[in-house]
């Protein structure tokens, strides 16, 4: 059995790791087995889960307490346990410095896993690109975030290979009586559901979010809003839905494990992040046949599978935007399509998880 390590700095519920989850669950652990390494001290959200299907964690010493403590726990992790493939996801090249560890430590293969387009400190990441050079086999979710992170002769010479954010098709797919159960729990059976899922943080913009279905729900009596995460924010955006007395008819679903079930339940999804590498949700959101309005400087169009996903500028205000959910509102829907499409479209899981340990087998003969 071949064992790789991937690398977090910690191992939340976000975007990423379910990403990862989704690969691990449907891989051939008799054939690939993954471990983790984070640079927290703290548990991860997926731990219990990990350990259930072999999968070992560690925590390196913490990155924020001594960078060099850091560097030098995460080789000698790498030495120790004699990992031979290093899987680091990132969204900026400063993650350049947890490869360089693990080539430190011996491993042969390092992979470095673009899911992003921008970071918070640009500066430092393309000062990471020229300082903190490592060869490495280039994975990425789109296009944009390859070249985000490598550069775009890299993705035009097809050196950067996408991976694509697959989900668990059948899950998502549209079924009737989900959505009836689903909008009964919350008393919603004749209303009409605007939908989001997301962490509760500044990039997924739920602040923008409240402000556009404020304008809808003037307009439109038998509206609601659906929000599931958690988050940094959400009490910030609970204080606003409270000022704006909107409480009856905005729902906060906190964290949940059941989010294909809650999307059955949704007219419209609402997704106007100010920056994603590729938008794994929105993948999610279209294989149960919702339409879908995400902003258009921010997200790759690659993930407008089905045609489903009107793009919108983050520089239009929530009037605007507010007017063109009004329009998907009242939009008569196939939702049984957007499974075939997806799946058709090499995002089912199955399938994906196939090709990354094909893969990891060729990098380790």
């Amino acid at each position: 059995m071949l064992r790789v390590l991937h690398i977090f700095h910690n191992m939340g519920n976000g975007g990423i790791e379910n990403f990862v989850m989704n690969y691990y669950r449907a891989i051939d652990r008799e054939k690939v087995q993954f471990d983790f390494l984070t640079s927290v001290e703290e548990e991860g959200y997926f731990d219990e889960e990990i350990k259930n299907m072999g999968g070992y964690i560690y925590h390196a010493y913490p990155k924020k307490k001594n960078p060099i403590k850091n560097y030098l726990s995460i080789a000698k992790i790498v030495r120790d346990k004699g990992y031979q493939i290093v899987h680091r996801h990132t969204g900026s090249a400063i993650s350049n410095i947890d490869l360089l560890a693990a080539r430190h430590g011996g491993a042969e293969v390092l992979i470095s896993h673009s899911h992003a387009t921008q970071a918070g400190k640009k500066w430092l990441h393309y000062l990471a690109r020229i300082i903190f050079r490592v060869k490495t086999e280039e994975f990425a979710c789109s296009k944009e975030a390859g070249r985000w992170l490598f550069g775009k002769n890299d993705v035009e010479n097809g050196k950067v290979q996408i991976i694509n954010n697959a989900i668990e098709t059948q899950l998502y797919r549209f079924n009737e009586e989900t959505r009836r159960k689903v909008r009964e729990e919350k008393n919603a059976k004749d209303k009409l559901i605007i939908g989001h899922v997301g962490n509760f943080n500044e990039v997924k913009n739920q602040t923008f979010i409240i402000d556009i279905f404020d304008i809808i729900q003037r307009k439109c009596e038998n509206v609601e809003l659906w929000l599931v995460g958690d988050g940094e924010s959400r009490e910030k955006i609970e204080n606003k839905v409270e000022k704006l007395n909107l409480q009856n008819k905005v729902v906060f679903w906190g964290k949940r494990n059941d989010v294909s079930s809650i999307m059955q339940g949704m007219d419209v999804f609402l997704f106007p992040s100010l920056h994603e590498g590729f938008g794994i949700v929105l993948i999610e959101a279209q294989c149960s046949g919702l339409s879908c309005l995400a902003s258009i400087d921010t997200i790759p169009k690659e993930v407008n599978i089905t045609g489903n996903i009107k793009f919108i500028s983050l520089d239009e205000s929530a009037e605007t935007w507010g007017k063109e959910v009004e329009k998907v509102l009242i939009k008569d829907m196939d939702r049984e399509c957007g499974y075939k499409s997806i799946k058709e479209a090499g995002f089912d899981i199955k399938d994906a998880a196939k090709d990354l340990e094909r893969r990891y087998l060729t990098y380790a003969r």
